[in-house]
């Protein structure tokens, strides 16, 4: 059953939503990244290059902190705008109490793999911590829909679990799968997200870093 708040639903979706999370998500978030959530985030941004005209879709926004920080970065004046985009309503809820003063900035209900935007509405993509609930097909559909929405040249920045590359990133992300029993993260760990995001619409994908060993992030770029 999709939980309800306020006579809006949690989108449908073939996803995992983290309804029952939202009201620790903020203090749990950043607990599970040993406080490294916001420095990631914060790369994602710079590597976005903001000049403040640009319009943003943030995929999976769970309680909008990058969102709202990535919107103060924005100007509406300019044009400038971002929303942000998650299937559990009670995240959405939580988010939209956050943003009460950046009219740049919308939060939406929607499920990842069914967004309901025009084609090449959006200069860029964001996802942070998203693909590690969702399922390779799952994974694939959610890319190509990502390409869909952005406009020729758009970029899309992911940041998520992926292969360990030392000792201690392997005893964190595979503590993580055998807590929650997630199979979505052991396809994260054995290295499925870079092959979905190779076999997307995107065809390629550029490496950026990696984070505690376990945590990368990726720039994916629509052709011209």
């Amino acid at each position: 059953m999709s939980e309800c708040i306020k006579e809006e639903c949690s989108a449908p979706t073939r996803g995992r939503t983290l309804d029952y999370a939202a009201s620790i998500y903020d203090w749990l978030s950043p607990l599970m990244t040993f406080g490294h959530e916001k420095r990631m985030g914060q790369i994602a941004l710079e590597l976005l290059e903001l000049k403040g005209h640009e319009k943003i879709i943030d995929i999976g926004c769970g309680t909008g902190s990058l969102t709202i920080e990535a919107g103060r970065k924005l100007s509406a004046e300019k044009g400038g705008s971002i929303v942000g985009v998650d299937a559990a309503a009670k995240m959405i809820m939580l988010a939209r109490k956050k943003n009460v003063e950046i009219p740049q900035v919308r939060f939406d209900i929607s499920a990842a793999e069914q967004l309901r935007y025009d084609d090449e509405t959006f200069d860029f993509a964001l996802s942070t911590f998203f693909f590690h609930h969702i399922d390779f097909e799952l994974k694939k559909t959610v890319l190509n829909e990502m390409w869909r929405i952005l406009k020729r040249g758009g970029k899309a920045v992911i940041v998520d679990i992926d292969t360990p590359t030392n000792i201690f990133g392997k005893i964190c992300a595979w503590s993580g799968y055998i807590l929650f029993r997630q199979e979505e993260i052991r396809e994260n760990i054995k290295g499925k997200l870079r092959e979905v995001m190779l076999s997307s619409k995107f065809g390629d994908f550029k490496f950026i870093s990696s984070h505690l060993g376990y945590v990368s992030i990726f720039v994916l770029q629509k052709g011209f």
